[in-house]
């Protein structure tokens, strides 16, 4: 309770105001701003001087929440996409099917015409689309790289997202594997 009290009172601001620091009858330490009675007898406590640092000159203006990028002040738009599913590095054990959902964000939104698309291992998975989830399917086991690029209108490039690495952890199915002859 007495560090409680007395982290109150160095917590309490700038005042300059004189601490005393006095022990009841019953043996409680009591620290006080208020000089004890004249039969009391306290002990002056000196503080160190507080750390302080002086406020900014100026704030920049908070835009309103639900402001697209491009129309907050100070701020440029900025294009940014970022897979959400698979995680890098996760390790995905998906049975004998090898199917995967893909799920991506893009900020800000796609603009009119603007399209999406998934490219797994270098190689484009599908046509562009506008939705941010995909479904890929008999993946083989083992690593692979997942991006997603913003397309324009025309299908150039706008952005594209970090590559994400990712395992896929599927059963070796030993009938279909090719066989091997014997030395």
């Amino acid at each position: 309770m007495t560090r409680l009290l007395l982290l109150s009172l160095l917590a309490a601001g700038t005042c300059h105001a004189q601490i005393y620091k006095s022990v009841d009858s019953q043996g409680n330490v009591i620290f006080s701003d208020r000089p004890p009675a004249a039969h009391e007898s306290a002990e002056t406590i000196e503080l160190r001087p507080l750390n302080t640092e002086p406020a900014p000159a100026e704030l920049p203006e908070a835009a309103p929440r639900g402001t697209p990028p491009e129309a907050r002040p100070g701020k440029a738009a900025r294009a940014e996409l970022r897979i959400l599913s698979p995680q890098p590095d996760q390790v995905i054990p998906i049975g004998e099917l090898g199917n995967l959902t893909v799920s991506v964000a893009a900020e800000p939104p796609l603009a009119s015409g603007e399209q999406l698309q998934v490219v797994l291992d270098g190689v484009p998975q599908g046509a562009p689309q506008t939705a941010t989830q995909w479904q890929l399917e008999s993946l083989h086991r083992g690593g692979h790289d997942l991006l997603v690029q913003r397309l324009d209108a025309e299908g150039n490039l706008v952005d594209s997202s970090p590559s994400v690495r990712f395992y896929v952890m599927r059963p070796l199915n030993i009938r279909n594997r090719p066989s091997t002859s014997a030395p």
